[in-house]
């Protein structure tokens, strides 16, 4: 078997006294769709940010395509660049036009001249359909518009793996299944994907494995059909159960949970 993409060995992370991640191992092959799910509070978001150093671990090792990119040698910018990030709530800027907000990095981190700038942002906009809204700025757009311009930066600066911290938390319910909708499709060309989420039919039906994290470390992980069907783990399964109709045995929206 060919070695992980993404590997966590032993990682943790602490604030002061509180300890968020308590030593989690976890692997990422290339190809795969890893969904990580939760209670709030387990650590999901700050393992996400650990990946990119956007959170620096206490311990452990986050170790992309074989290197270790906690050491102090590494450039981490481009680490960064192979590693595409979709947060919650979007992080464009407001004054600049779809089509510069994708340009940016690739123009003042890649180095790359306007037109083949723009040609990939272009490309990026059509691959979430979004090619007539390049001129628009996000004010302008829906917050399904929004989330979708925030995977095509992403996806312009075609990245080794994704990772989605909670892509849709922020979003009206109509407007959730617009992004599923192109997340699935970037799982059908085959992108890496590490994703944190609460749409559990989403990731019963397309992840490849699902982890269970509980209070800072991974309670279970298995295939989707193991988790959403034959829990082991008795917080797997309260869990699961919040999100199950008990009416139809499906699962629910969060939304639906929440209301």
């Amino acid at each position: 078997m060919s070695a992980p993409l993404l590997e966590l060995v032993g990682l943790r992370k602490a604030y002061g006294s509180h300890e968020v991640l308590r030593g989690v191992d976890l692997r990422v092959r290339e190809g795969e769709l890893v969904c990580v799910i939760g209670p709030s509070g387990s650590g999901k978001s700050t393992l996400l940010r650990c990946c990119n150093r956007l959170e620096v671990p206490t311990a452990g090792q986050v170790v992309i395509d074989g290197r270790d990119i906690l050491r102090a040698d590494v450039d981490i910018n481009a680490v960064r660049q192979g590693v595409g990030m979709v947060f919650q709530h979007f992080n464009l800027y407001p004054h600049l036009s779809v089509l510069d907000n994708i340009t940016l990095a690739l123009r003042h981190v890649q180095r790359l001249d306007r037109r083949e700038a723009e040609e990939l942002a272009r490309a990026a906009l059509a691959q979430v359909g979004l090619a007539d809204k390049a001129g628009a700025f996000p004010g302008q757009l829906s917050g399904g518009q929004q989330q979708r311009v925030g995977i095509a930066r992403a996806v312009a600066l075609k990245p080794r793996i994704m990772l989605f911290d909670e892509p849709t938390s922020a979003l009206d319910p109509e407007l959730v299944d617009e992004v599923l909708r192109v997340m699935r499709q970037l799982r059908e060309r085959g992108m890496t994907m590490l994703v944190v989420t609460h749409e559990m039919a989403f990731a019963h039906a397309v992840a490849d494995r699902v982890v269970f994290m509980d209070e800072g470390v991974v309670a279970e992980e298995g295939s989707a059909e193991q988790i959403f069907e034959q829990p082991r783990h008795p917080r797997t399964r309260a869990f699961i159960g919040r999100y199950t109709d008990t009416r139809t045995g499906a699962l629910a929206s969060p939304r639906t949970v929440a209301a």
